[in-house]
């Protein structure tokens, strides 16, 4: 795997396994996890007891080893440019505690299947990542490299082990979940569903004007229903967009592209993806500026070239999910209480 892998976009994939939807914690546990582990798990008794689980705090066990908010807590005084009552302001005291616990247990089972397969990092990587600490640290915390030196050389070997730890985890993820053109190719061509697109016509009225000049839009309300009369009587759909469709202000120009609905909206997308072609919407579509009759002419199918990457990263995602349910059953985690 080359350098550039280890700060690799799909890093970004795992924290979307921690069920958040608050993307400021993901960004920021990304860049937390270079530098962050610790040893804190601890042998226990077979029998688990979750009142005194409550008592403790106990995040979660793996098998028989338990881990408290206490020993996560351990950890958090580590890393020392996490900004961590920003994240709590922004999320809430209880979600932190609940992401940041999952975050941390994910990446020590990840060490730990690679560990098992004898996975091993370059100086290379390690030295490049240290770099990239470095940058961000002295670019966020508004410090130079002297003082960056000054403040943490001392914890400098400190700062390379726990590295080690991290990016052997990410480097086993990574190794795991890799897609290849091939598998992107057979995923294409057994959903070629998802990769088809309608291709519309749209016969549009202002009510920009209308509003403007009478305070309604009964004027624009009536051109719809005249237009509608004559779709039912046969007129031809593109003859009637020639003769009636507008620009913004009401002035009529016929087939008018600048106008056309955003069509990868969901909302639109639910009212006219059933369309079969030849066949317009039955009742306008909607938007800020007026009324839309949509009508779907064809259908295209989106080159493999095209959506390979996004194939890509949707298997990834995929593969990632995947691997973290797989090891959460192979070592044993669970979740106690409040960070299920």
């Amino acid at each position: 795997m080359g350098k550039k892998n280890i700060f690799s976009d799909k890093k970004k994939i795992i924290s979307k396994l921690i069920n958040s939807k608050r993307i400021i914690l993901a960004i920021l546990l990304i860049v937390i996890l270079i530098i962050m582990m610790y040893d804190y798990t601890r042998p226990i008794d077979d029998q688990f007891d979750d009142s005194k689980d409550a008592i403790e705090d106990v995040v979660a066990y793996i098998g028989n080893e338990k881990v408290t908010f206490e020993d996560i807590e351990k950890r958090e005084e580590e890393i020392f440019f996490l900004d961590k009552d920003q994240i709590i302001k922004n999320i809430g005291k209880e979600m932190y505690k609940k992401e940041i616990s999952k975050y941390i247990l994910y990446e020590e089972l990840l060490y730990r299947k690679a560990e098992s397969e004898n996975l091993n990092i370059t100086k290379e990587e390690t030295d490049y990542t240290y770099e990239k600490i470095k940058k961000f640290v002295i670019s966020q915390l508004n410090v130079d490299e002297k003082e960056f030196n000054e403040r943490y050389i001392e914890n400098k070997k400190e700062i390379f082990d726990n590295m080690e730890k991290s990016i052997k985890a990410y480097k086993y993820l990574d190794e795991s979940s890799k897609v290849d053109d091939k598998e992107a190719l057979e995923y294409y061509n057994s959903h070629k569903d998802e990769f088809r697109m309608g291709i519309y016509r749209d016969i549009f009225i202002s009510t920009v004007n209308d509003y403007r000049k009478n305070g309604t839009v009964e004027v624009s309300k009536n051109k719809v229903k005249n237009i509608y009369r004559k779709l039912e009587e046969g007129e031809k759909f593109e003859r009637l967009e020639n003769m009636y469709s507008e620009d913004i202000n009401g002035n009529v120009n016929g087939v008018n592209r600048s106008l056309e609905m955003d069509f990868t909206d969901e909302d639109v997308m639910a009212k006219i993806s059933n369309l079969k072609i030849g066949e317009y919407v039955k009742e306008p579509i909607v938007s800020p500026y007026g009324y839309h009759i949509v009508k779907r002419i064809g259908t295209e199918e989106e080159p493999f070239n095209k959506v390979k990457e996004e194939i890509k990263s949707t298997l990834t995602y995929k593969k990632q999910i995947k691997l973290i349910e797989d090891l959460k059953k192979e070592y044993k985690l669970r979740f106690t209480g409040e960070y299920k």
